[in-house]
């Protein structure tokens, strides 16, 4: 138990030593160059912020990001998706126990949706990390070409709903999911309507004590007149 939990110290320490390190050149002051980006409505001049560093170490430092943070964990995610496309394709014993066999369903659903996770993040992410490394070596002749600054905002946004698609695939593919998220829409819907009806009372108890108090006010004022 003790070791379960220095191992989960260290891994999330590396977790959040890793990420800093990796991102400490941003660190370095950036510079503002002066850009004209061409589209077929016409051209568009904007200050472009880029990491102020010699051009060697900016190439070798975006180079070390594509390879690192995208060509390995690319390699390694290909290979699982390869194993666990392996162990799809068999067939399921005729013989085993309905239980068993349902777990080897099951199995298989996550397995499916771990896969379209998988590759809606290469989808949405191959462009970007292509184009950024790119531009670090043809700079000039990429961001002069017509429609730069539309293509650069589609591929940004593409890669960034990523981050939203998740959810969307849990629902489609995972029954449990889809359970669960009903669950919690309506333990919120309860709560809110709860500490509505809340409030209403809390209203409705201060109002009468006010305007009893009001009127006894009156009524000492009449009698003493």
């Amino acid at each position: 138990m003790h070791q379960t939990k220095a191992r989960a110290k260290r891994i999330l320490c590396m977790v959040w030593i890793i990420p800093c390190c990796v991102a400490s050149p941003f660190l370095y002051p950036a510079g503002a160059f002066y850009n004209t980006l061409q589209s077929p409505y016409g051209e568009i001049s904007r200050l472009t912020c880029f990491i102020n560093l010699p051009d060697k170490v900016r190439k070798g430092y975006y180079t070390f990001l594509f390879v690192f943070i995208y060509i390995l964990p690319l390699a390694f995610i290909a290979g699982t998706c390869l194993q666990v496309a392996r162990c799809l394709l068999k067939d399921i014993p005729v013989h085993r126990q309905g239980s068993i066999r349902r777990q080897e369903t099951n199995r298989r659903k996550v397995a499916k949706m771990v896969m379209m996770v998988v590759l809606t993040f290469v989808i949405a992410w191959t462009p970007y990390f292509l184009v950024s490394i790119i531009t670090q070596y043809q700079a000039q002749n990429f961001m002069e070409r017509q429609n730069f600054f539309f293509t650069m905002l589609c591929i940004n946004l593409f890669a960034f709903v990523n981050s939203c698609v998740n959810p969307f695939i849990y629902a489609a593919m995972s029954t449990r999911f889809r359970n669960g998220f009903r669950r919690c829409f309506r333990f919120v819907c309860l709560w809110t309507l709860c500490t509505a009806d809340a409030d209403e009372e809390n209203s409705e108890t201060i109002n009468p004590t006010t305007t009893e108090r009001s009127t006894k006010r009156v009524r000492f004022r009449c009698q003493v007149s």
